[in-house]
């Protein structure tokens, strides 16, 4: 009979070796290891496994001496990872696994009986939410970061008027500050989908084994409480398969990303010379390496592709998962590489902006010259309603005036007052003082309006909101 063939001196000793004759492949050693993603969770994972044996000593897995060793020897591996000396060996297929190995040296048997009762399918979700709670805090602060950039420019520019666009065309006039807290709301809503998020994530999956729950005696609702966790999850299938999480908290980052794009849009136009409305900070633009006169706006291009990127990660996390059956399958080791790209991408582009538009210098005078008089044709409109003209034949009056000084080669406010006079009798020399963006600006004076009141109405809200702190 041939013998077995037995694994060489020198494989690397995997936690389910005993299954196997011998380890595998140089290429799937390297294809299947994750160290250098999940290395990040450390923290989490000391956490996790502090908590599991004070929840395996309650239940009498655990003497307390041996509790007493895993306690001591998870500070001292703690230690090593705060003052970079831990060492990484090549069997630490992920940083679970090197945990594990570590406390195993330093503890014992004891530390050896640390994975009683758990997998890793329940131990590696748990460190993820765990991290993801603690990231997500971390995005609440550079969003209120961003918004106090906000509040500062918009205080500083509560009395430029320029014009506003849709469809990339002249509309109507606004103050500068309105548009600028435009994306403090914005902002403010993604900071409360985080929010939400948390209350969704905030449950233990620890607990739930692989697949089919444990088999010991485990106070989950105690284990719940030494970790942060609001509640466990009540079922073991979906607390170890699931990972809609991993998409909800991807699409608010994209979603972020996005938001910051739309703005990034308008000051990549702004800067250029065309409009000119903006002097970029030279900490946030670039050069040419061949033109001499190049200021770009390179911080704002990069953050608008950055958010392609971002919406393009977002769908590999949902595509990562459609096809999967409902519970644990390896695939899902992907997981982590997508979210902490997605959450790099999302911080760097908060901190990206919020210092290219601290730095940024907005000219008045480039402003005010662009206003088109066309713009006050609203006004003009609204200046026949409140005559008890109703507003489509009002519209469509003023509409004809656009169009004669299109014909004739004038600006609106170039049209003689017979002209206004002869097109119908409503009017009168009083028209002739709806071309004035100041009074333009303060008639739009309703909630959310663009009137100096209501921009300080939302300067005050904006306060407000970071004066609440972290909700």
């Amino acid at each position: 009979m041939k013998k077995k063939t037995r694994a060489k001196q020198n494989q690397p000793a995997k936690v389910w070796r005993g299954r196997f004759e011998s380890g595998p492949s140089e290429l799937m050693e390297r294809f299947s290891h994750s160290l250098e993603i999940d290395r990040v969770l450390w923290e989490e994972d000391l956490a996790v496994g502090r908590a599991w044996a004070k929840a395996l000593r309650a239940a009498n897995i655990l003497t307390a001496a041996e509790e007493t060793k895993i306690q001591r020897a998870l500070r001292a591996i703690e230690q090593e990872f705060r003052r970079a000396r831990f060492q990484f060996l090549p069997q630490d297929e992920d940083i679970h696994v090197a945990v594990e190995r570590r406390l195993t040296e330093l503890a014992g048997d004891a530390g050896a009986k640390i994975h009683t009762g758990r997998s890793r399918n329940d131990q590696v979700v748990t460190d993820f939410r765990l991290y993801l709670k603690r990231k997500v805090n971390e995005l609440q602060a550079l969003l209120r970061n961003l918004v106090q950039v906000i509040v500062t420019q918009a205080e500083a520019t509560e009395e430029m008027i320029l014009p506003g666009y849709t469809h990339t065309q002249q509309a109507q006039p606004i103050r500068l500050a309105h548009y600028l807290l435009s994306a403090f709301f914005a902002l403010r809503r993604h900071s409360e989908q985080l929010n939400d998020f948390l209350l969704r994530i905030d449950e233990l999956p620890l607990g739930s084994g692989s697949v089919a729950g444990t088999a010991f005696a485990v106070d989950r609702k105690l284990l719940a409480t030494e970790l942060g966790f609001s509640r466990v999850m009540e079922n073991s299938i979906d607390a170890t398969g699931s990972r809609s999480f991993c998409s909800e908290v991807g699409f608010i980052c994209a979603d972020i990303c996005t938001t910051l794009s739309r703005y990034c849009h308008d000051f990549i136009l702004w800067s250029g010379q065309e409009f000119s409305f903006i002097n970029l900070g030279d900490q946030f633009a670039t050069g040419s390496s061949m033109m001499p006169n190049k200021k770009n706006p390179d911080a704002f291009e990069l953050m608008r592709g950055q958010a392609a990127m971002a919406i393009g990660i977002l769908s590999g996390i949902m595509m990562l998962q459609k096809g999967l059956p409902v519970t644990y399958n390896r695939d899902l080791q992907e997981d982590k590489r997508a979210v902490f790209e997605l959450l790099q991408i999302t911080q760097d582009c908060l901190e990206v902006f919020a210092g290219a538009l601290a730095t940024c210098r907005f000219r008045k005078e480039k402003m005010e010259a662009a206003i088109d008089s066309s713009l006050f044709a609203t006004d003009i409109a609204d200046y026949l309603v409140r005559k008890g003209i109703p507003f489509r034949q009002a519209h469509n009056l003023v509409a004809q005036a656009v169009q004669h000084a299109e014909r004739v080669a004038f600006c609106l406010h170039e049209l003689p007052l017979h002209f206004w006079k002869a097109l119908h009798p409503a009017f009168d020399d009083e028209v002739m003082k709806c071309f004035d963006a100041e009074v333009s600006v303060e008639r739009r004076n309703a909630i959310g309006g663009t009137s100096l009141a209501q921009v300080q109405r939302q300067l005050q809200e904006a306060k407000r909101w970071l004066q609440q702190g972290t909700p």
